[in-house]
């Protein structure tokens, strides 16, 4: 049989390692919501993997694009495009100028 004081040795390391891997969890998924719950400004929606032909003003509907992934990013929503100021709807790309 062990004695009492290796057992409570080993009882203590299993409770500081159990501390070590509840932290580290921790820490990983807090960091990784950081990105996911971004704040974009009006009419725009965080993207972990944006497109890098966001529709805009002068391209409201781009036709070739790479599939290339533009990370954590604020893009325009659904139905609106990117003009000079931020993300608005396609008819008011004229106020712009086009």
């Amino acid at each position: 049989m062990l004695p009492i004081s290796t057992v409570l040795f080993h009882s203590e390391i299993f409770v500081k390692m159990k501390f070590l891997i509840i932290l580290l969890v921790a820490i990983v998924t807090i960091t990784a919501a950081q990105g996911r719950y971004q704040r974009c400004p009006s009419n725009e929606e965080f993207r972990s993997c944006g497109t890098a032909c966001e529709p805009t003003c002068q391209n409201p509907n781009p036709q070739v694009c790479t599939l290339q992934c533009i990370l954590n990013v604020c893009q325009c929503s659904q139905g609106f495009v990117r003009g000079p100021n931020g993300c608005v709807p396609p008819q008011d790309c004229f106020v712009y100028g086009k």
